[in-house]
């Protein structure tokens, strides 16, 4: 099982969901595969509750995550990873932003947590405490690649496109939008891995 969660990445600029002005072709594809939801709900507008929320099945008033800074998941409820785990799976996770680190409790459940991110300052804003989506990407590849026959459940969170939006050239003279050239530029690197 891979579940993989794209922070901010919004449906309304998906050509999947009708937006036509930016290409995201290995999405596309990903697309012509899978079911398409028309309809889906975030339990929070954050990071770490949203995903405290994913893997407990719980909202933030059961499971006790409210917020991205001041917050732990404690030792209850039971984790989608810690359930895979106790019926025979290998569970690995990687994740880009310092919202979702180990200290969180976010990993509990999960055999291997790459979380390795730390801020290059001390005034340095939550939201720019990230790796690149690639060496995220490398990191979940390299777990993968040590597994044996078993099943296994493989998380891996990319926070491109999350701000600050810097797209690369030549997205960023294509587009208007910087978060335009943002979803263009990280849907095509990060499915090329």
């Amino acid at each position: 099982m891979i579940l993989i969660s794209v922070d901010t990445l919004r449906a309304d600029r998906l050509p999947a969901y009708g937006y036509q002005r930016i290409e995201t072709p290995n999405l596309d594809a990903l697309r012509r595969d899978s079911v398409l939801f028309e309809n889906a709900y975030s339990q929070v507008p954050l990071t770490l509750p949203s995903h405290t929320s994913l893997f407990t099945g719980r909202l933030p008033p059961q499971n006790g995550v409210r917020d991205n800074i001041g917050y732990r998941l404690g030792p209850e409820p039971e984790t989608l990873a810690g359930f895979l785990k106790k019926n025979g799976y290998a569970t690995g996770g990687a994740v880009s932003s310092i919202v979702l680190a180990e200290a969180t409790g976010v990993s509990r459940g999960f055999d291997f947590y790459s979380d390795d991110v730390e801020p290059t300052a001390i005034s340095q804003s939550l939201g720019r405490v990230q790796r690149g989506g690639m060496e995220t990407v490398r990191r979940l590849e390299e777990w993968l690649a040590g597994l044996d026959e078993k099943p296994f459940l493989a998380f891996l969170h990319l926070f491109e496109p999350h701000t600050p939006y810097e797209p690369p050239e030549p997205y960023k003279s294509r587009y208007s939008s910087a978060y335009d050239g943002e979803v263009a530029a990280r849907t095509r690197s990060s499915a090329n891995s």
